[in-house]
């Protein structure tokens, strides 16, 4: 066994002596065990810590040749009052403390830490790239780790040693962020992916000797998550405000901040009538349009390269799942058709030569983050809580395709998903439904017939102070 293998060996049985501490102190608070036994085990302990602390140190401490590195302890002068103790490291630098016992825990912890950057951040990106060269994973994959990892770990914690953290301040920490932030079950559940990551990775490659988050259980922290289903207004956009949208880009087409050939506006106007997915939005081509229909086949994804993000053309789109099958056509309404021919005109007026329907000035292609971005603000410009593209995508699909009597099939085929999805997630009532289906109801008896009467100014039922909540209905 090598001199590293020794180290790590020497610094996994630390640890489990630390976790036999720790509990035999929880068990002592707890009046499991009595104070006289707890006494006996902790100095067995201490004894059996020391003697692994003092291997490590004396093993490491040592000059080229193999003679251990001198320690000297300065008494009190008249000129350094200061009593401690003092030695040379392997790089000239001279580390001291008050004490023997502190000076030692230096040294360990010097050697042990040496040995390579034990912070929490440095393991998430070895476990990363192990999992980028073993596991195939898609490149989004890799990318939503990334986000996670910052969004949900914080700074003071991505610097902390992993073989210091234990899992009372894994819990610690975790029931601080759902009590502050009372995040969605579907974000505490990346939280723990990232967490499994990390410290899976740990645990195999035996930089800690047991695995901390297999002591963390969700139940109790689904209490403070938000678990509410979101309503249909949290999801979708209102004919009303589409419309505002629509007016929005138009005005800022007439403004010299803007100007005319305002491309990411056009994108939100095509997205509008077609319900695209915005990485089929972006890689959608002038050649991928015919005399009745568009042809969405493709989409625009990144991947990191040198620790760039690059973005490439895909000859699949999101439902094909890598295997393209040639996707699906959408029909070329007057509408789309108008749009188009008005963004041809605006690329060729100012010499745009791109085989991408939107580009630049420049012919590259607008990019997805870009676009959700200006989406993104644009709505919130105008006060709206919905801010994506998916958003766009539904409202087409409850507040146009659905009410005009168009089969779910048809739908399901026109947006790229199946059926279920269709049904599931993306049909619900309109926000005034109760008045439309109130009309078509009383349109189909104009008989006053065993009615009371006027009930105009009845009492029978009171107005509600506030209006009725949207109810999501599948149909």
């Amino acid at each position: 066994m090598n001199n590293i293998a020794i180290i790590l060996d020497i610094f996994n049985s630390r640890k489990v002596i630390e976790a036999q501490r720790v509990s035999l102190n929880v068990q002592l608070s707890l009046g499991i065990i009595d104070a006289d036994g707890v006494s006996k085990e902790l100095n067995l302990i201490s004894k059996k810590d020391k003697i692994l602390r003092d291997r490590l140190v004396f093993m490491s401490h040592t000059t080229n040749d193999g003679k251990p590195r001198s320690i000297s302890h300065h008494e009190p002068t008249p000129s350094n009052p200061k009593d401690y103790y003092i030695t040379k490291m392997p790089d000239g630098k001279k580390i001291k403390a008050t004490t023997y016992e502190g000076l030692l825990e230096k040294l360990y912890d010097y050697y042990t830490t040496g040995l390579k950057d034990y912070s929490l951040e440095s393991v998430f990106n070895a476990a990363l790239h192990e999992k980028a060269v073993t596991e195939n994973p898609k490149e989004n994959t890799l990318a939503k780790n990334r986000v996670d990892f910052k969004h949900y770990i914080s700074k003071e914690l991505a610097t902390k040693d992993i073989r210091k953290i234990t899992d009372i301040y894994l819990k610690q920490y975790t029931q601080e962020w759902v009590n502050r932030d009372h995040p969605k079950q579907k974000a505490f559940f990346s939280y723990k992916g990232v967490l499994n990551l990390i410290f899976g990775y740990a645990y195999a490659h035996k930089i800690i000797p047991t695995n901390p988050v297999s002591m963390i259980k969700n139940k109790p922290y689904m209490k403070s998550c938000d678990t509410r289903k979101a309503k249909p207004e949290e999801k979708i956009l209102s004919p009303d405000e589409i419309e505002i949208i629509k007016q929005e880009v138009r005005y800022r087409m007439t403004k010299k901040k803007w100007g005319s050939y305002y491309i990411n506006g056009y994108a939100v106007l095509f997205a509008i009538e077609t319900g695209v997915r915005v990485g089929e939005l972006c890689a959608v081509k002038w050649e991928d349009v015919s005399e009745d229909s568009i042809h969405f086949h493709a989409q625009q994804l990144s991947k990191r390269v040198n620790g760039k993000k690059v973005y490439y053309y895909d000859t699949c789109t999101k439902n094909e799942k890598g295997i393209s099958q040639d996707d699906r056509e959408f029909p070329l309404t007057k509408k789309i058709k108008s749009l188009l021919l008005e963004i041809k005109y605006k690329q060729d007026a100012l010499g745009i030569d791109s085989e991408f329907i939107f580009c630049h000035e420049d012919g590259d292609w607008i990019k997805k983050d870009a676009y959700e971005t200006f989406l993104r603000r644009l709505c919130k410009s105008k006060g709206f809580h919905v801010t994506n593209n998916h958003a766009l995508r539904m409202s087409l699909n409850s507040n146009v395709l659905l009410p005009m009597g168009i089969s779910v099939a048809d739908r399901a085929a026109m947006l790229g998903h199946s059926i279920q999805t269709n049904l599931q997630f993306y049909s619900f009532a309109k926000k005034d439904y109760l008045e439309n289906v109130r009309d078509i109801l009383d349109s189909q008896d104009d008989s006053s017939e065993g009615t009371l009467g006027n009930l105009s100014k009845s009492s029978l039922f009171p107005k509600k102070e506030s209006p009725e909540a949207l109810i999501s209905q599948c149909f």
